[in-house]
């Protein structure tokens, strides 16, 4: 538990056949923002959550765009370089000290994202 009592983000244990882009996609959502309450702690920065929801949904339309790809229909492989995009622009933005936080939300992404066809 973090200082704001927010769990950090597990991705859910859905069976592979269930999974789909839409569903990653709304799971990215819910990732990021953990992320970014983490981030936010680390700076010492306040925050609203509200506010903080819809930055975070404005930034993933920003980069699904960036990518070419769909965020009302994401395929496998344009939520993978959504993915990679906000991997690479948050360790830009936080460097080492937001590496632990990153590397985890990363892989608990990749999990999902395993599970797509």
């Amino acid at each position: 538990m973090h200082k704001r009592g927010m769990a950090r983000y597990r991705a859910p244990d859905i069976p592979a056949e269930k999974v789909t882009p839409e569903i990653v996609r709304d799971e990215l959502l819910k990732c990021f923002e953990s992320a970014n309450r983490e981030f936010m702690e680390i700076l010492g920065q306040p925050y609203q959550d509200a506010e903080l929801k819809k930055q975070v949904r404005q930034f993933l339309e920003g980069v699904f765009r960036q990518c070419g790809v769909s965020i009302e229909n994401p395929t496998k492989e344009g939520l993978l370089m959504a993915i990679e995009s906000c991997k690479s622009n948050a360790e830009k933005m936080m460097g080492e000290k937001g590496s632990a936080i990153i590397k985890h939300h990363y892989e608990e992404m990749i999990k999902l994202v395993n599970k797509l066809p």
